[in-house]
């Protein structure tokens, strides 16, 4: 499946300047496993306790993992406060 997760500015330095990431998953868990492999310096850029992802405009956080998605999707990271 392919999804992609889309970057604020402050983070696509983290990713090779790239506005998004093409990822693979089920879940939201499982495309942010996904992107952090692909990209490993935005796991240490992106807060541990949690931020807020919206799934094709819907508003989740990261710690709902479980939320499915699909083919298609686009994952959005939202711009944390104080980040990088």
């Amino acid at each position: 499946m392919a999804i992609t997760i889309h970057l604020p500015a402050p983070y696509r330095k983290f990713a090779g300047n790239s506005e998004a990431v093409s990822v693979n998953g089920n879940t939201v868990g499982e495309c942010l496993r996904d992107m952090f492999q692909k990209c490993p310096d935005l796991q240490n850029a992106v807060p541990p306790t949690g931020f807020e992802i919206m799934v094709n405009g819907e508003r989740v956080f990261s710690w709902d993992s479980d939320k499915p998605v699909k083919d298609g999707d686009e994952l959005t990271i939202a711009s944390v406060s104080g980040c990088c």
